[in-house]
This record gives structure tokens, sequence and C-alpha cells, in this order.
């Protein structure tokens, strides 16, 4: 119950997957971000 609430809330309708933080770290720890300096990323799913 508390879980589906928290899922209502959010931005994208639903809670995350460990499989949404992990693509973020992926991201981070690629070449495509040799330029992501500084930054604060929230995967939140818009918990902002």
């Amino acid at each position: 119950e508390v879980i589906n609430r928290l899922a209502g809330m959010a931005a994208l309708g639903r809670i995350a997957e460990p499989t949404d933080i992990a693509r973020v770290v992926l991201f981070l720890a690629s070449e495509d971000a040799s330029w992501v300096t500084g930054q604060n990323i929230g995967a939140n799913g818009g918990f902002a």
C-alpha cells in the first residue's frame, strides 16, 4: 500500500527499479559523461 502511494506521487508514476539507478551509474562511468563534472544528478523519478 505504501509503495503504491509513493508510486502515485512520483512524476513517472512508479518507483525506481535497480536498473534505473544502474543506467545512471553506467552513464556517469562512460566516456559519454566525460564533460560532466561537479554535478548532483538526482535519479529520483521526479521527487525533486
